[in-house]
C-alpha cells in the first residue's frame, strides 16, 4: 500500500481536476484560502483537490467525493475578495479520512494505484489508443484549436492513461462524468470511456452544424 500524507483540501464546485492538467480556480471561501496558505508554507506546496457532491457554499467532509487529485499550487494573484491561482494536477489520490482543522479541511491521502493494461502492446489496445488520438484531434479541429499545438500535445502523450486524462480535462462533459473518469483506475477502461465521450461531442457538434446549415437554407429561401 502507498504511504499516506496529510494535505490541505481544496473543494471544487462543478469542476474536476485531472492529473497532468493545469486548472485555474478562483478562491474566496475562508476555508479554501486557509488551505492554500497552509500549503504555501510546505516545501512541495501540495493540496488535495476534491469535487463537491453538491454546489453548496458551506462544505463538510460528507459533501466531498473521496477520489481526487493531488496538485501543486502555481502562480497566485491575490485580490480584495480572495485569490486566483493555478492548480497543476500531479496524481490521483484517495482520501482515507477528511476532517476539519483550524477552519479548513484536511485529508489523509493515499496515492491511487492505477491498473495498467494486461498487454500494452496488444493490437486491440494499441488501436484503441490510436483511435482516441485521432478522434481527439478531429474534435480539436471542430473546436477551432490550432492544428500544430494539438498535434504537439498528442504526440507528447505516450502514456495512454495520461492521454485519457488530458483529453478528459478539456472536453465539454458534465461534472458527474468527469468524476466517474477520475475514479476509473483501469487505464484501458478510462481510454475507452474517454473515446466514447469524445465521439459523442463530435456527433453533437456535427448535428449543430447540420441544423445551422438547414436554418440558413430556409432563411435564404424565404428571402
Amino acid at each position: 500500500m502507498q504511504p499516506s500524507q496529510i494535505l490541505p483540501v481544496i473543494p471544487l464546485r462543478n469542476a474536476v481536476l485531472f492529473p497532468g492538467v493545469s486548472f485555474p480556480i478562483a478562491a474566496g471561501r475562508p476555508g479554501t484560502l486557509h488551505a492554500i496558505e497552509t500549503a504555501m508554507k510546505s516545501p512541495e506546496q501540495l493540496v488535495f483537490a476534491l469535487t463537491q457532491k453538491q454546489d453548496l457554499e458551506a462544505v463538510t467532509p460528507e459533501l466531498l467525493h473521496t477520489v481526487g487529485t493531488i496538485a501543486s499550487i502555481g502562480p497566485i494573484q491575490r485580490g480584495v475578495g480572495g485569490a486566483r491561482l493555478l492548480l497543476q494536477g500531479k496524481a490521483r489520490g484517495i482520501a482515507m479520512r477528511i476532517q476539519e482543522k483550524d477552519g479548513r479541511l484536511e485529508a489523509v491521502v493515499v496515492e491511487a494505484a492505477e491498473m495498467p493494461p494486461i498487454d500494452a502492446h496488444d493490437t486491440a489496445f494499441v488501436a484503441l489508443v490510436k483511435e482516441l488520438k485521432e478522434r481527439s484531434a478531429e474534435l480539436a479541429r471542430k473546436l477551432g484549436l490550432p492544428d500544430e499545438a494539438v498535434a504537439n500535445v498528442l504526440a507528447d502523450s505516450d502514456d495512454p492513461g495520461r492521454l485519457a486524462d488530458l483529453v478528459a480535462g478539456y472536453i465539454d462533459i458534465p461534472t458527474a462524468e468527469r468524476q466517474q473518469l477520475l475514479e476509473t483506475l483501469s487505464v484501458e477502461d478510462r481510454v475507452r470511456r474517454t473515446l466514447v465521450l469524445v465521439q459523442r461531442q463530435i456527433d453533437v457538434l456535427e448535428a449543430q452544424e447540420e441544423i445551422k446549415s438547414k436554418v440558413q437554407e430556409e432563411l435564404g429561401d424565404r428571402q
